[in-house]
């Protein structure tokens, strides 16, 4: 995917899609919690969440439920944070069956994660990114058709591991850890909106 969250865990999907981890080559692990009581049903439970204003622990997200993916409306930040908090899940936990979800079919973002999504899911790899954050999501231009955001985001360093947590390789730091993206959102014929591209700025922003 090319964003913050995309394009940043792009280079170590691409180190290991390339076969070249023997060269280039956190947090806890989906812990639930407490047990619910007894008399509480599945309905009861709030539903679950990414909170993305917050360093992610890499590994963090792997065995959790996939947050809800609210992205119809206006509110396109909102919009944004669920694409990508469902994205972040999704490197944790991957299924290449739910890229078109999330990257609208066709563009080059989403015709690069499936193969790659295909890829860890075969090798039984997923990432394990740590302290991935979204600094900031501003509206530049809103169209019935096309939003345009401007978005920052940070990350300490990148990561793959296999089916038992180990590393795959050796993990690397996130260079430059703050980013600067413009992305772009289009809506489906159901009105759901989807990225349809990620693109770098040139300013970087101080970490």
């Amino acid at each position: 995917m090319g964003g913050g969250s995309s394009q940043s865990v792009a280079r170590w999907l691409a180190v290991a899609v390339l076969g070249a981890l023997v060269a280039c080559s956190g947090g806890s692990g989906g812990d639930q919690g407490a047990a619910p009581r007894s008399t509480a049903t599945p309905t009861s439970a709030p539903p679950p969440t990414i909170d993305l204003s917050r360093p992610i622990p890499g590994g963090s997200l792997h065995g959790t439920p996939r947050p809800p993916l609210e992205n119809t409306g206006t509110d396109y930040v909102a919009i944004f944070n669920s694409l990508t908090a469902n994205f972040r899940w999704l490197t944790e936990n991957p299924n290449s069956a739910l890229i078109s979800e999330i990257y609208v079919p066709g563009t080059n973002n989403h015709d690069y994660w499936v193969p790659a999504f295909q890829e860890l899911e075969s090798k039984g790899w997923r990432a394990a990114d740590d302290r991935y954050q979204v600094v900031s999501v501003d509206v530049v231009e809103a169209r019935s058709d096309l939003v345009s955001l401007r978005v920052v985001d940070s990350m300490d360093s990148e990561h793959i591991v296999d089916a038992s947590g180990s590393e795959v390789g050796s993990g690397r730091p996130r260079e430059p850890r703050v980013k600067n993206w413009t992305v772009l959102i289009t809506p489906n014929a159901e009105g759901r909106w989807r990225f349809a591209d990620w693109s770098r700025l040139g300013g970087e922003v101080p970490a």
